[in-house]
């Protein structure tokens, strides 16, 4: 049981790498916005899961800069959801 719990933490940073780095990709790339849902979701989300990855492994830099990040970028999806409606 306790083997399948790491796997799953594993599995959670490596997700939110995932959406963190696809994210980052498709706005260098000029096909969404940094100011798009999309990209802010994509990114909120890798930010949280990647969070809580490190939060796992009591790697406190890596979790307080990835809730700092997850922060900034639910404000500004705030901000941008609160400006298109």
């Amino acid at each position: 049981m306790v083997q399948f719990r790491k796997y799953i933490w594993e599995i959670i940073g490596w997700i939110g790498s995932v959406f963190a780095l696809l994210a980052f990709s498709l706005n260098s790339f000029d096909i969404i916005s940094s100011q798009s849902m999309m990209y802010l979701g994509m990114y909120s989300l890798g930010c949280l899961l990647m969070g809580i990855y490190g939060f796992s492994k009591k790697a406190h830099a890596s979790w307080v800069l990835n809730v700092i990040f997850l922060l900034m970028g639910v404000i500004v999806l705030i901000r941008v959801y609160v400006m298109q409606v």
